[in-house]
């Protein structure tokens, strides 16, 4: 069930349906926002009017390289 955020509360990307993971060796994941492009680290509490929960377990890529 999609809830979206109230005014004042924080949330993660991680839990968010609108956001791609990527993981780079063991470096924190980032998300990335379809809605506003921007980069966050997926775990940090964030305060997020577009959230939007998710329901299911992240696809994270993982990469070994920064190319």
């Amino acid at each position: 069930m999609a809830i979206k955020n109230s005014d004042n509360a924080f949330v993660k990307c991680i839990e968010c349906k609108h956001a791609t993971f990527m993981q780079w060796f063991e470096n924190p994941v980032i998300a990335i926002c379809d809605v506003t492009k921007q980069r966050q680290v997926a775990q940090a509490k964030r305060l997020c009017q577009s959230y939007a929960e998710s329901g299911v377990e992240p696809d994270i890529q993982h990469f070994d390289s920064y190319n």
